[in-house]
């Protein structure tokens, strides 16, 4: 893809950008590449969002978020109470899921995590699935609280133990650090 002028104009990023593999997001008038999610990150993002349903949340991965003019996240999972409407979010969800892949940048993660909080998400997790480790920030407490491999990730009543999580991952995969 030919470099372009910056910024970009929302317009001039669907047009060179949707459909592009690896997906893009908009920030700021610039294209910013996601990372390529390894079978770890895919199967934690499943399993983070069925346990989501299970405690009675709508859970949906990698859905734009059309909240503010000046931004297009994708966050790996999105989750509300109630019902979504139209074709994309144009309010904060209450949940922002983002779950780090190698090569992400955990300072890149915080700032998109601030961001949600910032236009009204009441909760971020971030899930380190190598380290099995997380952060959660909140609309009240929007600095990044670190959550051991022993803690939970917690939304309201709805709490979802680290080592709950990756017992269930541990079932789907015979080893997640080998290489492919």
């Amino acid at each position: 893809m030919a470099a372009q002028t910056l910024p970009l104009s929302l317009e001039e990023f669907h047009r060179l950008y949707d459909g592009a593999k690896p997906a893009y997001e908009y920030w700021d008038g610039k294209a910013v590449q996601k990372s390529m999610p390894t079978m770890l990150h895919s199967l934690v993002q499943a399993t983070v969002g069925l346990m989501l349903k299970q405690a009675g949340w709508n859970a949906a991965p990698e859905v734009t978020l059309k909240v503010v003019p000046e931004a297009e996240p994708v966050p790996d999972l999105i989750a509300i109470r109630g019902k979504y409407r139209g074709r994309y979010p144009a309010s904060a969800p209450e949940l922002c899921v983002e779950i780090l892949s190698p090569g992400d940048s955990m300072k890149w993660a915080f700032q998109k995590a601030a961001r949600y909080i910032q236009w009204g998400t009441e909760c971020v997790w971030i899930i380190d699935p190598e380290k099995r480790t997380a952060w959660t920030l909140l609309k009240d407490s929007p600095e990044p609280t670190s959550i051991p491999p022993d803690g939970d990730l917690t939304i309201r009543e709805t709490t979802i133990a680290l080592p709950a999580l990756f017992a269930e991952i541990d079932q789907l995969i015979e080893d997640p650090g080998e290489p492919a």
